[in-house]
């Protein structure tokens, strides 16, 4: 009962046998309705709400209206007319209901299909309603399979066979999506008899692509009201089945979209370009199961595939059919139907549908099926979703890939430069670059112009640059020209738009034009327009300003090396011994040396190198005066000076000449010089002896002369005078006296004299030798030495007969001389038995005698011969008390 305040009769009714009810208002009528199924509606004193008016009349529901008629809704009339007795009017109205019955047993079981989860029961229950509680004899539900129909579901006595997509009334009714009541199969101009039990049958469309069946044994088996009631079922039944499909997209969906969610890392890993396009087909197979797949990508102006079905087509035209829509355009497309889309020119005629999807704007991914309408929606939103992830890693790997070669270019042309660093010729040095630019920057045509003046002279050109391409040109020519005057470097994406190319070979479209510092142009041209970009001038002007540092190094050092060599051979070829040498810690380290160092001082250069220059030449002696001269060296001041240094040929004078680099810096790099003063220092000693002996003689002419002259001159007299000649055997002895100091003296006269030629000699030998030419009166010779020495025989000789002149003469009556060899070193002694020397005297000064009949100059000429043969002599006292000369010959 449907009112806000029901009437009495209304209330009354709702006590009356027979009846049971309830009333409520209009407002919640609607779900009172839906809740219960009632019999019979009735309205008091209200309009009829329009959608519960719609539910009854479609549930076969009378609406009885207490105050007689039919009751008005809010489109009726409200002048209607109405009258009767409500209870036996509500008793007439449901009892005028036709199948009200089955209409309410429909309404039940519809109920139960809303609680339905699976498809299969769905559609088994659907025809289980329509036999049990329409009545049908038989029910078949037929869905489209492929190039048909198959039973989804049946009920009754029925065995369906599959029905083909064009024939009978169930392929019709799919077309038309019309329902069907056929009388009489056997008479129906399409339907086909399946089973010669079935006389009639009721056909109506399902959802989108199924189709009810109902089939009876008799004929006209079916009337409106089956249809309607058939209708009924259907509606409510593809009602469950799209909420139920629309579930099972959504979970397929979902799980599509978790799947490749979870492939995605793969994906999104891949490391090259390669990796990544088979992993797009093989997520698209495995993972979004879409079997057939080909990924394109643009490869020297075609679409080239590069994953998938590859064997399906071949190289496609940007141009062609979907995929050059697909490409140009950069949007999806989803094709139902190859045949019917006017667009598509599938490379392969067994395909009828497709996806076809961009990747970014480097190719076309698709996916294909030989049967129309296989895609939908969801695959294509799962398809731009996988490529996207695709486009994204392809972005990145390409990027990457980017970033390695331009890091693998950066780090080849600091190779480059570190080649460009270590050349040593100018040509060597262009070489280098231009194979950079043709091997690293991968210019196959370039060439390298030098200036001369205001010309500019092409030095270097790659293989690929053709014959007579290069010219001499002067800097107010072409590009070239402009670039080194202005320093600045160009690129031209086509050389004959630009009013200063001046291209010198007509096929030439592009180029680059970059200065090497100040001194040259580099340019690379191509043949293609548009070949170079800012990356590839950039990395130009990178290559070009190393060869430009490069070239002013190695011209630099070209230059440095020709001063060096003229230096190099100013240092070797002066007379002295030369060091350059640097000061570190105070001390001067030998850098070089010439040859003249090496064959005075004896050392080579390699050995003397990097070691300290004063502990390989300066004599102990000398140290103090050296380390005052590396002080002020360390200062920066310059020394001249003076000094002995030891020599390959012993301790010799030099004149040092030291001069630092940088005057007056600390520390300074510089040059000493060491000019051997020694000859001339024993010039100067020679001669001061010479000076001495001068002296000496003129004493002994002045004076020891004197005596035996006025000794002789005397006694000559006297003969005169007495006539007695035994006075002149007085005059003989003093004569005698006289040629005695003159022969000594001429002998001392050649003391500064070098000795004559040298050799092996025996000293017992010459020993014996020199005793036989002296008057020993009694003396004994003893020689105890076999020992052998270098010398002038004939000095030597003169040496002994010395010795043995002084020990006749100071060593007493019959002394022994004893000739031997030192025990402790290279070198000999001579010694006797005498009395010895009397330490208040030196026996080497000229004219010191003790003797009466000795001149003096003995032992001098010994010391004097001793010399000349570079030998040291000095006297000590014998064994027996005498004298001993010792002589160290090594």
């Amino acid at each position: 009962m449907v009112g806000e305040n029901p009437c009495r009769a209304a209330g009354q009714l709702l006590d009356r046998d027979g009846f049971v009810g309830r009333a409520e208002p209009p407002s919640s009528a609607y779900a009172a309705f839906e809740e219960s199924h009632p019999d019979c509606l009735v309205v008091c004193g209200d309009s009829l709400p329009t959608p519960l008016a719609a539910a009854a009349s479609e549930a076969g529901c009378p609406i009885v209206d207490c105050e007689g008629g039919r009751p008005a809704t809010r489109g009726d009339d409200e002048n209607a007319d109405a009258s009767g007795d409500l209870g036996d009017r509500v008793t007439a109205a449901v009892g005028a209901t036709p199948n009200r019955e089955r209409i309410a047993r429909l309404h039940e079981g519809s109920a139960e299909l809303v609680g339905v989860d699976d498809r299969g029961d769905l559609y088994q229950r659907v025809v289980d309603i329509a036999a049990d509680v329409l009545d049908f004899d038989t029910a078949v539900l037929y869905f489209r399979d492929g190039d048909g129909f198959a039973a989804a579901a049946v009920t009754g006595r029925a065995d369906p066979d599959r029905v083909p997509p064009d024939q009978g009334v169930v392929a019709h009714v799919a077309e038309t999506r019309e329902p069907v009541i056929v009388d009489d199969v056997e008479r129906h101009p399409i339907a086909e008899p399946r089973d010669e039990r079935h006389r009639s049958a009721l056909v109506v469309p399902f959802g989108g692509d199924g189709v009810f069946t109902a089939l009876s044994t008799l004929r006209g088996g079916f009337d409106e009201v089956d249809l309607k009631l058939a209708e009924l079922l259907v509606t409510h039944g593809s009602q469950v089945d799209a909420r139920l499909r629309a579930e099972a997209d959504l979970r397929d969906r979902q799980e599509r979209i978790t799947r490749l969610h979870e492939a995605a890392p793969s994906l999104i890993g891949a490391e090259s370009e390669s990796a990544l396009f088979q992993r797009v087909v093989d997520i698209a197979e495995d993972v979004l199961e879409l079997d057939q797949s080909v990924l394109l990508m643009m490869q020297d102006g075609d679409l080239k595939p590069v994953g998938g079905r590859t064997d399906r087509l071949e190289n496609v035209s940007t141009e062609a059919g979907i995929v050059g829509r697909t490409f140009n355009e950069e949007r999806s497309f989803l094709v139902d139907d190859a045949e019917a889309n006017v667009d598509a020119e599938p490379a392969d005629e067994t395909v009828r549908s497709a996806i076809s999807v961009p990747v970014g704007s480097s190719g076309v991914f698709q996916v294909i099926s030989s049967e129309t309408g296989t895609f939908d929606e969801i695959d294509l939103e799962l398809v731009e979703l996988l490529i996207g992830y695709a486009e994204s890693t392809l972005d990145r790997i390409r990027s990457e890939a980017a970033l390695r070669e331009s890091r693998r270019v950066i780090e080849r042309l600091h190779t480059t430069a570190m080649e460009l660093g270590a050349a040593e010729t100018e040509a060597a040095l262009l070489d280098h670059a231009i194979d950079a630019a043709e091997d690293v920057l991968d210019m196959d045509m370039c060439k390298l112009d030098l200036r001369d003046g205001d010309m500019l002279v092409p030095v270097v050109e790659s293989g690929g640059v053709p014959e007579d391409a290069g010219r001499k040109m002067h800097v107010s020519e072409g590009i070239a020209g402009k670039t080194v005057r202005t320093g600045e470097s160009f690129l031209l994406r086509d050389v004959t738009s630009d009013p200063d190319s001046e291209p010198t070979d007509p096929e030439f479209e592009s180029a680059i034009s970059v200065p090497v510092g100040e001194l040259g142009v580099f340019q690379a041209v191509s043949n293609e327009p548009e070949a170079f970009d800012e990356e590839d001038l950039e990395l130009a002007e990178l290559l070009m300003a190393h060869v430009a540092v490069a070239l002013q190094r190695v011209r630099a050092e070209a230059d440095l090396r020709r001063q060096r060599d003229s230096l190099e051979a100013l240092f070797e070829n002066i007379p002295g011994a030369a060091v350059a040498y640097e000061m570190i810690d105070g001390e001067p380290i030998v850098q070089r040396v010439n040859g003249a160092f090496e064959r005075t001082f004896g050392y080579d250069a390699d050995d003397i190198e990097g070691e300290s220059l004063d502990e390989y030449i300066v004599p102990p002696e000398g140290e103090d005066q050296a380390d005052s001269y590396n002080e002020r060296l360390a200062n920066g001041e310059r020394v001249q000076s003076e000094v002995e240094r030891e020599t390959v040929d012993g301790n010799k004078h030099f004149l040092l000449q030291v001069t630092p680099l940088e005057v007056g810096e600390e520390n300074a790099p510089g040059y000493a010089i060491y000019t051997d003063v020694t000859e001339q220092r024993e010039r100067e000693a020679e001669l001061r002896r010479q000076n001495e002996r001068l002296d000496q003689f003129a004493s002994v002419v002045s004076h020891d002369l004197r005596n035996p002259l006025n000794v002789a001159s005397g006694y000559l007299d006297l003969v005169r005078e007495t006539g007695n000649l035994d006075k002149l055997d007085n005059v003989e002895n003093a004569l005698d006296r006289m040629d005695a100091l003159v022969t000594d003296l001429l002998t001392l006269a050649r003391e500064g004299k070098d000795v004559g030629e040298t050799r092996s000699v025996a000293l017992d030998s010459v020993a014996r030798t020199a005793w036989d030419h002296v008057a020993t009166d009694g003396a004994t010779l003893a020689v105890e030495t076999d020992r052998e020495v270098d010398a002038d025989p004939d000095r030597l000789i003169e040496l002994f007969e010395n010795l043995y002149r002084n020990a006749a003469e100071h060593a007493g009556d019959a002394p022994t001389v004893t000739v031997g060899a030192l025990a402790d070193c290279e070198g000999f002694f001579v010694a006797d038995d005498g009395p010895g020397i009397d330490e208040a005297i030196d026996p080497f000064d000229t004219g010191v005698t003790t003797s009466d009949e000795g001149t003096g100059f003995g032992l001098p000429i010994v010391e004097s011969i001793a010399e000349a043969h570079g030998w040291s002599v000095s006297v000590t006292e014998s064994d027996e008390g005498g004298a001993r000369f010792e002589f160290e010959t090594a």
